[in-house]
């Protein structure tokens, strides 16, 4: 990381990326691996806002589709096609953390049987060539057999179709670390204070690195802003005549015990009480349930409120079987997302959300990319950089390859490594799983952290390592104690009294490594609780 901050400091980049999601990050590797010089800064971790607190699907868009079929709306038929396309992509450059997910759609009442079948065999069609799977219909007692909970008044049967999943912390990690490795210059808590310009021209940013408090400037050609929700603030340095376009929308998840769920598939119920979809998502051998769709302000690290909580306990009680084993005490965790749904500023309506991604030039050197989702990052990633290339006349040595190009741990994974390394590194079966699933073929570089024959655990129920705290700050720009417990790996998600638990023996390595004194230890433990506070930890530890 100090080696990335001085390069930094001492060249003129192509581009500058502001904003480490899954779009900045995107838009690195597609830009490097056309031969552009890159920087990418975040002002936290990478992916620690929007796109780590995603409902963990790679999908098409029923919803969108639903609104085609009923409209007959070929936009958002394109929209869909787009993102089931995307969807194929993904996995296969990162097969390791995105896998295909059944999900069953139950159906209770037999006219809509149909109906649906017909929509899904659409949505099959539309996939074509990148199908990961035809979807079907299932009767009353088949599908009582895989959802035992599944509420069983009316039920006629499901129809069962496939989408993607994935780990989005990690991908998104993932993104900027093969950016990385092909040559482009990364860093985390750096963040932008101001846009350097000359005669109105943007040259480039003021930036502080908030470990150190170093305040330094990077040059560059030209400026991307992806900074998802946190869009018009960067917009307005460019330019102080435009209007706001970010229009933030929360989504909330909660996390359930796995047995609330189907077994092995996802779920999807069409119309919950205040009209959205709501989704059962099998995820690290928990359920992911959500989400809500509720206006709110742009803030770092926004905390899920009781009532948000409380309206998916009722929803979720609405669709099982035995609703009162459900209570308040069985949340392990909770999370809230926000949304940066976005105007489009080229639309005499400058009310209507656009439905997909915007790319908008707010000056001669800088270009804003925001709104699209999860599934076509690479997508949109590609439109900004042909929109750099055009308008910052920009000299490239080949077209985008980013459908090609392999994520870090992907080149000689298969799902054989996993008794490979259990073998090869003489470590329990758990934990090589866990190394494979977190790190593809890179698990075999924990060889050089193992220092006996026994792993040390740091975790009572985890099978999470010493091991892997090493590193990950060694190898991922792991700095601080949440970057640990919340991104190299998901445990404030999934569990989030275990990953305060586990602060004390993180912040021991870590302050080892990092040579913290006391009093820095002590600020950086704080600091991990509050990060846990917006996964509700609060909500977790009260005895309701």
């Amino acid at each position: 990381r100090n080696e990335s901050i001085n390069r930094m400091k001492s060249k003129e980049f192509d581009l500058l990326i502001v904003g480490g999601g899954a779009s900045g990050s995107g838009c690195a590797l597609d830009a490097v691996t056309r031969g552009l010089s890159v920087a990418l800064v975040d002002a936290g971790d990478f992916g620690c806002e929007t796109s780590s607190k995603s409902t963990k699907l790679l999908h098409g868009g029923i919803r969108y589709l639903e609104k085609a079929m009923k409209y007959f709306d070929l936009s958002q038929f394109k929209l869909v096609f787009e993102a089931l396309h995307e969807r194929k992509h993904i996995i296969n450059i990162a097969p390791y953390l995105a896998n295909k997910l059944p999900i069953m759609l139950p159906v209770y009442n037999k006219i809509m049987v149909p109906y649906f079948w017909v929509g899904l065999k659409l949505y099959d069609w539309l996939s074509g060539t990148k199908s990961i799977g035809s979807s079907y219909f299932i009767g009353k007692s088949k599908t009582i057999e895989i959802f035992p909970r599944i509420k069983k008044d009316n039920l006629s049967g499901s129809v069962i179709y496939y989408d993607g999943q994935m780990d989005d912390s990690r991908l998104n990690l993932m993104l900027a670390l093969t950016s990385s490795y092909h040559g482009a210059v990364i860093s985390n808590y750096v963040e932008v204070k101001n846009i350097l310009k000359e005669n109105n021209i943007s040259v480039g940013a003021t930036c502080t690195d908030k470990i150190t408090g170093e305040t330094f400037k990077i040059k560059s050609k030209g400026i991307i802003n992806t900074t998802g929700p946190f869009t018009d603030s960067i917009r307005k340095d460019t330019n102080k005549e435009l209007r706001n376009i970010v229009v933030p929308s929360s989504g909330t998840h909660i996390v359930l015990p796995k047995e609330f769920g189907p077994k092995n598939m996802g779920f999807v119920f069409p119309q919950t009480s205040d009209g959205r979809i709501l989704f059962f998502i099998p995820w690290k051998n928990k359920l992911i349930a959500g989400t809500t769709d509720n206006k709110c302000s742009v803030e770092s690290n926004p905390k899920p409120s009781n009532d948000e909580i409380n309206f998916l306990i009722d929803e979720t009680k609405h669709l099982i079987s035995y609703p009162d084993d459900l209570e308040k005490n069985t949340i392990l965790s909770a999370w809230k997302g926000i949304r940066p749904l976005v105007k489009d500023p080229s639309k005499k309506n400058t009310e209507s959300l656009a439905r997909n991604h915007i790319i908008e030039v707010t000056n001669k050197r800088t270009i804003t990319l925001s709104g699209g989702k999860w599934t076509t990052y690479r997508r949109m990633a590609e439109d900004a950089i042909n929109k750099a290339i055009k308008t910052f006349k920009l000299n490239t040595k080949q077209p985008c390859v980013t459908k090609f190009i392999p994520l870090l741990g992907s080149h000689t994974y298969n799902h054989e490594m996993l008794y490979r390394i259990q073998r090869d590194l003489k470590v329990p079966l758990k934990v090589a799983k866990n190394w494979v699933s977190n790190y593809g073929d890179r698990a075999y570089k924990l060889r050089d952290y193992i220092k006996s024959d026994k792993i040390n655990k740091i975790s009572s129920i985890y099978d999470i390592t010493e091991e892997d705290v090493e590193y990950t700050i060694d190898n991922e720009m792991a700095i601080k104690i949440s970057d640990f417990i919340l991104r190299r790996y998901r445990i404030g998600f999934i569990d989030v009294k275990e990953a305060y638990y586990m602060i004390d023996k993180v912040s021991k390595i870590m302050k080892r490594k990092f040579c913290w004194s006391h009093k820095q230890e002590l600020v950086e433990r704080k600091e991990a609780v509050e990060s846990l506070k917006s996964l509700g930890l609060e909500f977790c530890m009260k005895k309701h």
